[in-house]
């Protein structure tokens, strides 16, 4: 019986997603057929997944692995506090834990991306202006930048050590990047290397002051609503906490075992997922779109 809470639970977590998949990711001048959908809902985790910082992860092996956590989960809450509803809802809860946990990782990167990029598009620039072309500015980026940028630049070398070309190679770096400020450095590299001309290093210029004041802009939008979202996490969780507190009482198990405690559990979680995410989105800095999906 347990299990089938919780089984009901993950169902519960992966529709809510689904849900909220479709609402702000969805397409709003294309409808898939059926057939095309699970495979559109593994391009938006694979997509959600290099974001964070884990290109490599198999999209359904993470969706597996969450499921099976949050069977877990369900069972070792409905055998702590057997109140059924409450085994739904914890399963539910830790499918969508586990995609806010990679939505945070990437609003993590993309910030530690941000800071890195002004540094990296000088190295660039000098390069450029002591007389290298584009694939040996590339190349002779230092290795004491950040991983998330020193990793795929490490990719870029070796391709081009393997004979790909310039522009290929370009495309897998951005690819692997996975950051709108490194789409616009690569699609700048490379209708550079395709044109050529001189104009490379002012470009390079223009966006690295953009770059500049767009940071600027964020940590003081940062600096000012980072208690939005410490308020928000403590109220979603307090009164959970509380009610597994109090949920190994008798009065307590009687009280929610029966459909008006029922109906109070899932109301109340309703209201608690609508009032964080209105709480997130207050606080929330925007992401800029990527420019090569």
């Amino acid at each position: 019986m347990p299990g089938a809470f919780a089984a009901v639970g993950v169902a519960l977590g992966v529709g809510l997603w689904l849900v909220v998949e479709s609402l702000f990711w969805g397409s709003a001048d294309a409808t898939p057929a059926p057939l095309q959908r699970p495979s559109r809902v593994l391009g938006k985790v694979r997509s959600l997944l290099a974001e964070a910082g884990h290109p490599k992860v198999d999209p359904v092996v993470f969706l597996v692995t969450v499921l099976v956590l949050a069977a877990g989960v369900g069972v070792m809450v409905v055998a702590i506090v057997p109140i059924p509803v409450l085994s739904v809802l914890s399963s539910a809860a830790m499918v969508l834990a586990g995609f806010a946990y990679l939505r945070q990782q990437r609003e993590a990167r993309f910030h530690r991306l941000q800071q890195a990029w002004p540094g990296v598009i000088d190295h660039l620039r000098a390069g450029i202006r002591s007389g290298s072309d584009v694939t040996a500015a590339v190349m002779a980026l230092p290795d004491t930048l950040p991983s998330e940028i020193n990793r795929p630049v490490g990719e870029f070398r070796h391709n081009i050590r393997c004979g790909y070309d310039t522009d290929q190679a370009l495309s897998e770096l951005s690819s692997r990047l996975a950051n709108p400020v490194g789409d616009r450095v690569c699609e700048v590299l490379r209708m550079a290397h395709e044109v050529g001309g001189t104009d490379l290093p002012t470009v390079l210029l223009q966006l690295q002051q953009s770059v500049r004041s767009d940071i600027a802009v964020r940590e003081d939008a940062r600096a000012a609503q980072s208690w939005i979202r410490s308020a928000a996490l403590l109220a979603l969780c307090a009164p959970w906490i509380v009610l597994l507190v109090i949920g190994t009482r008798e009065q307590t198990l009687t009280a929610y075992q029966s459909l008006e405690g029922t109906l109070i559990l899932v109301v109340g979680a309703i209201v608690s997922v609508v009032a964080y995410r209105m709480m997130k989105s207050i606080g929330a800095l925007p992401v800029a779109s990527r420019w090569i999906a």
